[in-house]
C-alpha cells in the first residue's frame, strides 16, 4: 500500500510539471514524448511518469496513436474555436448564477487580481506566465462563484485546450493589453449586479480571443485553418 501512495504521488509530480512545461510551451504540439527519456529527466521508474500521461491524455493535451507513439496533441483550428464557444457558454451561465449572490468581499478578489495584472502590465520585459495565470484565476472565479460542482468540472476541462492554443502567441504583448479592458468591464458590471453588461463583456471577450488565434494561428505546428469555420 504505501509503494502504492509513493507512485502515486509522483505521478501527481510528474502531472503538474508536464503539463506546466506544455502549456508553457517548452513542449509543442505534435512534439512526440519519450517514455524514457522522461524517466531520466524526472529521476524515477515508469509507473508515475505512465500514469502522468494518462491523466494528461484525458485532459486533452497528450494523445496517443496506436503503433506511433505518444505526442503532443495536435491541434485543429475548429477545436479550439469550439473550445472558446463552450467556454463562453459556461462563463455567461455561472455570470446569471453568480450575480444573484455574489459578495462583495469576492468582489474584491477580482479586484485585487485587477491590480495586479495591471502592475504586470506596466513592467518590461512582460511576464506573459504570471499574468495569464492570474487571468485564469480571475474567469475560474466567476464559475466557482456558480456554486456548481459539476459546470466547474467542465469548465477545466476546457482551459488546457485552450491555453495550448495560446503557445504559439503567449509573448504578444498587446493582446494582453488589449483585453485587459474586458476584465474592467466584467469587473464594474459584477460591482453593479448588472448582467446585460457583464455578459457583453465576456462576448466581446470571447470574440477578441478568436480573432487573436486566427491571426497568430501558427499553420507550420498546428495545420492549415479550416476556412469552413
Amino acid at each position: 500500500m504505501a509503494a502504492m501512495i509513493e507512485t502515486s504521488a509522483l505521478a501527481t509530480q510528474i502531472y503538474k510539471v508536464l503539463r506546466n512545461e506544455i502549456i508553457s510551451g517548452i513542449f509543442a504540439p505534435g512534439d512526440k514524448l519519450d517514455i524514457n527519456e522522461l524517466e531520466n529527466k524526472y529521476g524515477v521508474s515508469r509507473s508515475p511518469v505512465k500514469e502522468a500521461i494518462n491523466q494528461l491524455v484525458h485532459e486533452g493535451l497528450i494523445e496517443i496513436l496506436p503503433r506511433k507513439g505518444t505526442y503532443i496533441t495536435q491541434l485543429r483550428f475548429k477545436d479550439c474555436i469550439e473550445a472558446l464557444d463552450t467556454r463562453f457558454m459556461v462563463e455567461t451561465w455561472s455570470a446569471s448564477q453568480a450575480i444573484k449572490h455574489v459578495s462583495d468581499k469576492e468582489i474584491d478578489i477580482w479586484k485585487q487580481i485587477m491590480e495586479k495584472m495591471d502592475a504586470l502590465l506596466i513592467v518590461q520585459p512582460f511576464s506573459y506566465e504570471s499574468y495569464s495565470k492570474l487571468d485564469m484565476e480571475f474567469h475560474q472565479l466567476l464559475v466557482q462563484w456558480a456554486r456548481n460542482q459539476k459546470v466547474q468540472h467542465i469548465y477545466n476541462s476546457i482551459n488546457p485546450l485552450i491555453s495550448l492554443a495560446r503557445v504559439g502567441y503567449n509573448e504578444v504583448f498587446e493582446n494582453s493589453l488589449k483585453r485587459h479592458k474586458d476584465h474592467l468591464n466584467m469587473f464594474e458590471a459584477l460591482k453593479n449586479q448588472d448582467l446585460s453588461s457583464l455578459v457583453d463583456a465576456l462576448q466581446q471577450h470571447n470574440h477578441s480571443l478568436k480573432e487573436d488565434l486566427k491571426l497568430h494561428w501558427n499553420e507550420q505546428l498546428y495545420g492549415p485553418i479550416d476556412e469552413s469555420i
